[in-house]
């Protein structure tokens, strides 16, 4: 399936001391319809997936890997410290985000069911 991003949020993490703590991508700017896609450069890195009341999976993002992540609202991820990774590693995360005006009129067009071609836009 086609999805188109418009945003990237680049992380960069010194060495294996450099952490992300365990968080979910639930903003409500963020398209949760749309995968977010995850580039890896450099140093290979856990990142550690958990979801309520499951077992925690722990894959190993290596270098030129992509991985794509849904369901942000209902996993946690994390990038545990590996104090014994030395190299420095990059990420490249691309999204869908909404802006406030863009997701005000498509919620309101959901829950109102009202046509695109009704929406009075103001220049």
């Amino acid at each position: 399936e086609n999805c188109e991003y418009n945003f990237v949020l680049l992380n960069f993490y010194e060495s294996g001391h450099v952490k992300i703590g365990a968080h979910k991508d639930d903003e409500p700017t963020l398209d949760q319809t749309v995968d977010i896609a995850t580039l890896s450069f450099g140093a290979c890195r856990d990142m550690i997936f958990s979801e309520k009341g499951c077992k925690s999976v722990r894959p190993a993002l290596e270098a030129g890997s992509l991985l794509l992540m849904h369901d942000q609202k209902e996993w946690t991820r994390a990038i545990p410290p590996q104090p014994c990774v030395k190299e420095p590693r990059i990420s490249l995360s691309f999204r869908r985000v909404w802006s406030s005006l863009q997701q005000s009129l498509d919620e309101m067009e959901r829950d109102y069911s009202i046509p695109p071609c009704k929406r009075l836009r103001r220049e």
